[in-house]
């Protein structure tokens, strides 16, 4: 399966064409990690977004695993909302190959393709709106388990 293929399922890249998003590929490099490596640490700066190519790896914070991610989930996007310190922990589960994507990469859209940065951007809101809807139904849950606990 080619990186194109992996790209393009990730909602970043919705709507895209492929010579549009060959063109951000371009600027990237593929980094491959082990089992047991970090990608990066809780507090860690960075400008880089990441996207599995293949493998798998975990959203830590200390012991609690608050995600798994897997080919084509993108992590590390809040650097586009010049966000540059790390929030969590990105924990390698098996051998990885990443996408790593510069800040500049992204950014640099907005001088010279003004379309594709729209898109990009309008795809991260998107992709933040819906995490943050998931992340609002996972605490409406635990609050109602804990109410039925103190009610039992």
């Amino acid at each position: 399966m080619s990186v194109l293929h992996v790209v393009k399922g990730c909602p970043l890249f919705y709507e895209l064409y492929d010579q549009e998003i060959l063109k951000i590929v371009e600027h990237c490099r593929v980094m491959q990690s082990q089992k047991g490596e970090y990608i990066f640490q809780q507090g860690d700066e960075g400008n880089e977004i990441f996207l599995i190519i293949n493998g798998s790896a975990s959203v830590r914070k200390g012991d609690i695993e608050l995600a798994k991610l897997r080919k084509g989930d993108l992590f590390g996007e809040m650097v586009l909302l010049k966000d540059n310190i790390r929030k969590a922990d990105i924990y390698i589960n098996d051998f990885t190959d990443v996408l790593v994507m510069d800040y500049q990469t992204i950014f640099g859209l907005y001088e010279t393709n003004n379309k594709v940065f729209s898109i990009l951007m309008l795809n991260l809101s998107r992709l933040l709106a819906t995490r943050l809807k998931k992340a609002g139904e996972a605490i409406e849950k635990l609050k109602m388990e804990s109410i039925n606990k103190e009610a039992a």
